[in-house]
């Protein structure tokens, strides 16, 4: 009982400090996306890495619905963007819910297909580099893909985390920065509600 007590105490202690690091984001500061790696840390169980990312991805989606159509991708091709993150945000519940073969099949074809999306390539000198039109696509990839590869759930919680929640102004550079103070706090939520706290 006492070592579970410890367990608990510093999951708390970890998803507090997420919590003062929103509230110093939405004061001004930033801070390097390396804070993120706590996540690893909190998504040791596949199951719980897999609700963590189907949060953020259905976020994702949410956002996907009010968002202005970008300027550097064609219209046509933005729809089918937010068309295949909303079946895979679907699947990935259908999954969660109900873990048949069937429906991990389902979510490996979604999978290629999303993948399939953004899947042009240009060479650069040091080797050929993936063109990623939609951010927000590419995170909902990587949850599926932390989804369906639970040895490696921490791994890609971390990397849904951290494309949920870097961004990129002059003033501050890449990481975490103010603009992703509404970010961090969605990340927090998911934690306190999770854990009920």
């Amino acid at each position: 009982m006492q070592t579970k007590k410890k367990v608990l105490l510093s999951i708390v202690n970890k998803i507090k400090k997420f919590a003062q690091i929103t509230e110093e984001l939405y004061q001004g500061k930033r801070f390097e996306i390396t804070r993120l790696t706590t996540l690893k840390s909190l998504c040791k169980d596949p199951d719980i890495a897999a609700h963590f990312v189907f949060h953020l991805a259905h976020r994702t989606q949410e956002k996907m619905g009010t968002k202005e159509e970008p300027t550097h991708i064609k219209p046509e091709k933005w729809l089918q963007h937010k068309e295949l993150v909303k079946k895979a945000v679907f699947k990935m519940k259908e999954y969660l819910d109900n873990k048949t073969k069937e429906n991990e099949e389902s979510l490996k074809n979604l999978l290629y297909e999303i993948t399939k999306l953004q899947n042009e390539h240009k060479k650069q000198r040091w080797g050929a580099v993936r063109i990623i039109e939609s951010s927000d696509t590419l995170l909902v990839e990587k949850a599926v893909e932390c989804i369906l590869s639970p040895a490696n759930a921490s791994f890609w919680a971390y990397h849904v985390g951290r494309e949920y929640a870097e961004r990129y102004d002059s003033n501050y550079g890449t990481g975490l920065i103010p603009k992703s103070a509404p970010l961090m706090e969605d990340i927090v939520n998911f934690w306190f509600q999770y854990y009920g706290i």
